[in-house]
């Protein structure tokens, strides 16, 4: 397939170190995952990070920007629809049966202060409808792919933990020539019944081979002190090592 020419590119800084990044307070890791998505270098970045760190965010405001410079013409958000095997039998458009599963990118297209209602499509991959108006987000689930052509697009696989090796394979054979892909999850919450089919950790073992390919990684969570509280119960149990809580003064 021939590559589409873009319009005129704006430059982009090699780091984001000392720019602003919709207003965020990058840390280290969050501001090398970023630099690393616009990296010319690199087609394909794979991100494990554990709740609260500012994953989707990061990449969904990397992302933007790419688009918004001209290097690429959309953003495709793919989830897995782990919770429902039926999905088919949900009313509406593919974007609106599948609307439940895109909360986290909502909110995070929201802090990078995307315009949900004009910059989503409601149309499939390869519709155009007047009703777009000049949109250029398109949410999908993985149910829908088989046989689309991804391409011309900064895509951005989330929750990549809950899909199969199988799901996975048939997503990212999907991508075409022009096109950067984000593949984001964290192996300590997968949702999966049988967590061993999980793709994850093993596609990222498949692509450390390329020297095209990236994995970053992020461990602090900003979220709040009860959500970075609940994901150490993880540790522990993945560790095997025994809990033994700090003593404290409790004042009535």
């Amino acid at each position: 397939m021939p590559r589409k020419k873009n319009q005129q590119k704006a430059e982009l800084p090699a780091t984001f170190k000392g720019e602003p990044f919709y207003g965020l307070d990058l840390d280290p890791e969050q501001l090398l995952l970023a630099d690393t998505i616009i990296n010319p270098n690199f087609d394909i970045i794979f991100v494990n990070a554990k709740a609260g760190t500012g994953k989707t965010t990061i990449a969904t405001g990397a992302a933007i920007l790419l688009i918004k410079s001209g290097f690429y013409k959309d953003l495709i958000y793919i989830m897995a629809p782990y919770g429902e095997k039926k999905q088919g039998w949900l009313p509406g458009t593919i974007t609106e049966k599948s609307s439940v599963y895109f909360e986290a990118f909502y909110q995070a297209l929201t802090r990078c202060h995307v315009n949900l209602n004009t910059a989503i499509k409601n149309t499939s991959l390869s519709e155009e409808s007047p009703q777009d108006n000049g949109g250029y987000i398109t949410c999908i689930t993985d149910t829908y792919l088989r046989g689309s052509n991804l391409d011309d697009a900064v895509i951005i696989i989330d929750e990549a933990q809950n899909y199969t090796l199988q799901q996975l394979q048939k997503t990212l054979t999907r991508v075409g020539e022009r096109a950067k892909v984000i593949v984001i999850g964290h192996d300590g919450q997968c949702d999966l019944d049988n967590q061993e089919q999980s793709g994850f950790q093993k596609y990222i073992r498949h692509f450390s081979k390329c020297d095209r390919a990236a994995v970053c990684s992020l461990s602090t969570n900003h979220r709040s002190w009860i959500s970075d509280w609940a994901d150490q119960i993880y540790l522990t149990a993945e560790t095997k090592v025994p809990y033994t809580p700090t003593p404290r003064v409790v004042m009535l």
